[in-house]
């Protein structure tokens, strides 16, 4: 990014789409962004009349600016659908390129610590699901593999225990991933790229080389469209819930955005609970109203409570216990520690909020707080509620 200059009057123009609740419409936009000053312009594109005049938008910078992201502007979640010119689209195309990777079984029990290492090679991550492949499934995503002699052990790993989808954005992202993932037998990455993913945290062969990351770009949107399909007829793979004896959790927008996102999964991982099904949502207003439903009128400030669920990406997360005997919803609830993360650094210091919430509701995390409500919230965030 730094590869270029920006003079004051220089933009970078975007479409966008922000669905009003109000009216039941569809608004289409055109967003223009001023590297120079981290301004943002709204221009009515049905209305033809500007909707919001060139303002400073603090918590908005070039890093957000990319198609499919959305981002939050005075309360509206807008989403990023495409480019509105030719040098936008030659600008920001090279710098936030998208690519599909894929983590492995062998690797999943590393996640939190791959999430930190993806994220600390200047990867963004904007789409992400745990998902447990049939083999009719993993033949179908290895469809460009067919005739390659390690294709049967591929498949066979791949169907041995669940897979981690992860889409990501960064420079040159698709030739850059693959050469952070380093040659596919970990062995030979050892030796020749020591500091690649596969020589960190691949096993010993092919097969289990933990990463998978795509091509071309045709095998970029083919891979992506497998794991994340849009539009209304589109379905996407099942998430793998258990729902029995398990909770829920949500890992907040301002967490992910300060880049704890890893270090929090870590927590939950290297303690006596384990994650059996993982997804990133974003949530408009509209359903994180729906979500929090219950805390209408028992939380003091649920409107505080509501946006920050709703400033960027979340990522969902159903949590069991290592051991089948404990009672996962009272027990995660306990390693979380109380609401307020400032109460929480005095009284359960070790707790997940203690250690990366900010204060009441930015707290790092929503976890499941009456036994009775489990089921619906994991039901809600994996099955109910659309990408």
């Amino acid at each position: 990014m730094d590869k270029f200059e920006f003079d004051f009057n220089d933009k970078l123009s975007f479409l966008g789409e922000w669905f009003d609740y109000d009216s039941a419409y569809q608004k289409k936009f055109i967003v223009n962004y001023y590297p120079s000053d981290n301004t943002i312009e709204i221009f009515d594109r049905d209305l033809n009349r500007i909707f919001l005049k060139r303002t400073r938008t603090d918590d908005l910078g070039m890093r957000d600016m990319f198609v499919g992201n959305q981002v939050r502007i005075y309360g509206r979640q807008i989403k990023i659908t495409g480019y509105a010119d030719c040098r936008t689209e030659c600008v920001i195309g090279r710098m936030k390129e998208h690519t599909l990777a894929i983590l492995k079984p062998c690797v999943i029990g590393r996640l939190g610590e791959i999430i930190t290492d993806i994220q600390n090679r200047q990867f963004q991550i904007t789409q992400m699901g745990m998902h447990r492949l049939s083999r009719k499934e993993a033949l179908e995503l290895y469809e460009t593999r067919k005739g390659d002699s390690s294709l049967p052990f591929i498949l066979e790993h791949i169907n041995s225990g669940p897979v981690i989808a992860m889409e990501l954005v960064g420079e040159n992202a698709i030739k850059r991933f693959k050469a952070e993932m380093g040659p596919s037998e970990p062995d030979e990455a050892r030796k020749v790229a020591p500091n690649s993913l596969r020589a960190i945290y691949g096993l010993a062969t092919h097969a289990t080389s933990g990463f998978h990351g795509a091509n071309t770009p045709e095998d970029v949107v083919r891979e992506i469209n497998f794991f994340f399909p849009k539009g209304p007829n589109q379905k996407g793979l099942e998430a793998p819930v258990v729902l029995k004896n398990t909770t829920c959790c949500i890992i907040k927008p301002h967490a992910i955005h300060e880049g704890k996102l890893g270090h929090i999964i870590s927590a939950i991982n290297e303690s006596h609970f384990k994650i059996t099904a993982a997804k990133m949502v974003y949530l408009g207003n509209a359903n994180a109203d729906e979500f929090l439903e219950v805390y209408k009128g028992v939380v003091s400030d649920y409107n505080a409570l509501l946006l920050s669920l709703v400033d960027g990406p979340c990522v969902a997360l159903e949590i069991a216990g290592k051991n089948e005997e404990i009672n996962v919803q009272e027990e995660f609830r306990r390693f979380v520690g109380p609401m307020d993360s400032d109460i929480a650094r005095q009284i359960r210091p070790g707790t997940i909020r203690a250690r990366f919430g900010c204060d009441k509701y930015r707290n790092a995390v929503h976890c499941t707080d009456l036994p009775e409500d489990t089921v619906l919230e994991l039901e809600y965030v994996f099955k109910i509620l659309k990408d």
